[in-house]
C-alpha cells in the first residue's frame, strides 16, 4: 500500500471557535483516510467501522498515552509520575510529582502535595487540603478546615470557612489572616501579623485586629496622608464634640491650656472654719431642716405625677416594654435538644475493648478514669492521616438529627505538635463516595499539658453519610496528644460524659458472676 502523508496546520491567528471546527474537519478527514486505507487490507472491515474506532487511535496517538486510570470503578487517574502519585478515591486526581489524591472528588497536583477530604485540591510544593472542599497551594501550605483556604509560605487554614494568606500566618474559625506570624487566630474577622521567625524561634505578633463587633486595634500609629475629611461635631449636653474656649481661658501654641483666677476668689478670702479639717456641725433645728427621721403625709407631696395617684395603675404587655414573652421563652426551650446517652461503647478505653493496636492507654490518667494517646516522631514528609481508631462499620444514625461530639484533649509538651490534631467522629456512605468528619481540633498554637474542653454540633443532612464508621484520634504530622471522656450524643446540647449502657451493662453481669461465685463459696466452703 502506499504511503499516506497528510499535513494539517491549524490558523494560529483564527478565533477559538474556528480552529475547533479545524480540527474537527480534520479528524473527520482523518477517518475517512484510514477508512480508505483500511479497505485496502480487508474490505469487511471497512464495511463495519462506523468511524469511532479510528477516532478514539486518532485522540490516543495525538495525546500519546498521557495520563492513567488506577481505578476503573472509581474513574480516578494519575499523570506524569506514574510510580509515585497516588489517586485512590472516586473522581480523584493526581498529577506532578508524589502526589496524592485520596478522597472522593479530591485534586493534587505540583510537587509533594495531599488532597485527603471531599472535594479538596491541594497545589505548588509541600502543601496538604485535609478540610471538605479546602484549597492548599505555593509552598508548605496547610488548609484543614472545612472550605478553608490556605495559600503563601506554610500557612495554616484550620478553621471553618477561613482564609490564611502570607508567611507563617495561621486562621481559626471564619478569620483572614495575612501578613506574617500572627499571634491572634481567633475571634477576629481580620489579622495582620507583623511577627518573625526562623527554624528555631517564632515570635508573633499583629499589627492590625478588626473582630466582628467592629472594633478595629492597631498596634502602630494612624497617619492620613491625604487628610481627614471628619468634621468634630460640635459638644452639647448629651454628645461628646469640640468646644469653643470661653472667657479667662487660654490654649498656647503647644496646647496647653491654662484658666485665669484672677477675678474669682481668692484663697485669702475664704474663711478659715471653710479651709479648716474639722468643720462645724449644726443641728437640723439650727438649720430648719427635717429631723433625720421623719414621715409626710400625701398630700404634703405636691410634685408626684397623676397617675401615681389613681387607684387603677396603667398595665403594659411584655412587646411594650421589650420584655420576652411567655411564648418566646418556651420556644427557646424547646428549640434545646438535650441526649445524655453516651453512643459511643468504651469511650475512654476502660474496657480496652476494639480500639486498635497501636492505641496507649494511660491508666487512670484521665480526667474520669483512663486516657488514649497518640504519638509519632521522626515524620518529615507532607501532612498525611496518622491515627488509632474505633471502628463502628456504618453504624446506621438518623438523617436529619442532630448529633454532639464532646472530649477533653491534652497536647503533650514532650513531643512537639508542629501541624494539627483532631478527635473525631468519622461518618462514611457505604459505597465511599461522600465522607465527614465532625472533628475537635488541636493546633500549634494549642495551650500544652492542659486539659482542655471542646464540643461541636452536627446535623446530619444526607441519607447517604448518616453511618458512624469510626471514632478517631489522628495526627497531621508529629506530635502527641491525650484525650478523655469521648462522648457522641444525640442532640445539640452537650452533658457531662458518662459511658455507654453497655459498659454498664457488663459491669453488673461481671458483678452478678462474682456474686454468684460467692454464693456458691458459702454453701461449699471452698474458694472463689
Amino acid at each position: 500500500m502506499d504511503n499516506l502523508n497528510i499535513s494539517f496546520a491549524p490558523d494560529k491567528s483564527a478565533e477559538e471557535k474556528g480552529r475547533i471546527n479545524a480540527v474537527e474537519d480534520y479528524l473527520s478527514l482523518l477517518t475517512e483516510r484510514i477508512k480508505f486505507c483500511l479497505n485496502g487490507i480487508d474490505e469487511n472491515i471497512a464495511q463495519k467501522s462506523d468511524g469511532e474506532e479510528e477516532k478514539q487511535l486518532i485522540y490516543s496517538t495525538i495525546a500519546d498515552e498521557v495520563g492513567q486510570f488506577t481505578n476503573t470503578d472509581k474513574n480516578c487517574e494519575v499523570f506524569n509520575d506514574y510510580e509515585n502519585n497516588v489517586a485512590s478515591a472516586y473522581y480523584s486526581h493526581a498529577e506532578g510529582y508524589m502526589t496524592t489524591a485520596s478522597a472522593p472528588h479530591s485534586h493534587a497536583e505540583g510537587s509533594n502535595t495531599v488532597a485527603s477530604n471531599l472535594s479538596c485540591h491541594a497545589e505548588g510544593s509541600g502543601t496538604t487540603a485535609s478540610g471538605n472542599c479546602s484549597h492548599a497551594e505555593n509552598t508548605g501550605c496547610i488548609a484543614s478546615g472545612s472550605n478553608s483556604h490556605a495559600e503563601g509560605y506554610y500557612t495554616i487554614a484550620r478553621g471553618e470557612h477561613s482564609h490564611a494568606s502570607g508567611a507563617h500566618t495561621i486562621a481559626g474559625m471564619e478569620v483572614f489572616a495575612l501578613g506574617k506570624y500572627n499571634k491572634k487566630a481567633e475571634d477576629v474577622a481580620l489579622v495582620v501579623g507583623n511577627g518573625w521567625g526562623n527554624d528555631s524561634h517564632e515570635y508573633r505578633s499583629d499589627a492590625l485586629t478588626l473582630d466582628y463587633s467592629g472594633n478595629l486595634h492597631i498596634s502602630g500609629k494612624l497617619t492620613a496622608d491625604g487628610g481627614v475629611g471628619y468634621v468634630i461635631p460640635t459638644a452639647t449636653a448629651d454628645t461628646l464634640g469640640g468646644v469653643m474656649i470661653g472667657d479667662n481661658i487660654n490654649v498656647s501654641d503647644s496646647g496647653t491650656i491654662s484658666v485665669n483666677l484672677s477675678a474669682y476668689l481668692k484663697n485669702t478670702d475664704i474663711a478659715d472654719w471653710a479651709k479648716a479639717e474639722s468643720k462645724p456641725v449644726y443641728t437640723a433645728e439650727e438649720v430648719g431642716a427635717a429631723e433625720k427621721n421623719h414621715t409626710h403625709n400625701m398630700s404634703d407631696i405636691t410634685d408626684m405625677p397623676e397617675w401615681t395617684k389613681t387607684e387603677n395603675k396603667p398595665a403594659y404587655t411584655a412587646s411594650e416594654v421589650g420584655a420576652a414573652t411567655a411564648a418566646d421563652i418556651t420556644a427557646a426551650v424547646n428549640a434545646v435538644e438535650i441526649g445524655g446517652r453516651n453512643l459511643l461503647y468504651d469511650s475512654t478505653g476502660n474496657i480496652k475493648n476494639g480500639w486498635s493496636g497501636t492505641t496507649v492507654i494511660n491508666v487512670g490518667g484521665g480526667i474520669s478514669g483512663n486516657s488514649l494517646a497518640i504519638s509519632r516522631t521522626g515524620y518529615s514528609g507532607n501532612a498525611r492521616y496518622f491515627g488509632i481508631s474505633k471502628r463502628h462499620f456504618l453504624t446506621d444514625f438518623n438523617v436529619g438529627t442532630s448529633y454532639t461530639l464532646s472530649a477533653w484533649i491534652k497536647v503533650r509538651s514532650d513531643v512537639g505538635l508542629d501541624a494539627s490534631g483532631y478527635v473525631m467522629a468519622r461518618f462514611r456512605s457505604a459505597d465511599d463516595k461522600k465522607l465527614y468528619a465532625l472533628s475537635l481540633t488541636v493546633g500549634v498554637d494549642t495551650v500544652k499539658d492542659k486539659w482542655l474542653y471542646y464540643e461541636k454540633t452536627w446535623t446530619i443532612n444526607d441519607s447517604d453519610i448518616a453511618k458512624l464508621e469510626c471514632v478517631a484520634l489522628a495526627l497531621d504530622k508529629n506530635g502527641m496528644i491525650e484525650a478523655c471522656n469521648i462522648k457522641l450524643e444525640k442532640g445539640t446540647k452537650a452533658t457531662d460524659w458518662s459511658p455507654a449502657a453497655e459498659e454498664d451493662t457488663e459491669r453488673i453481669a461481671a458483678l452478678e458472676a462474682r456474686v454468684a461465685a460467692l454464693e456458691a463459696m458459702a454453701v461449699s466452703g471452698g474458694e472463689v
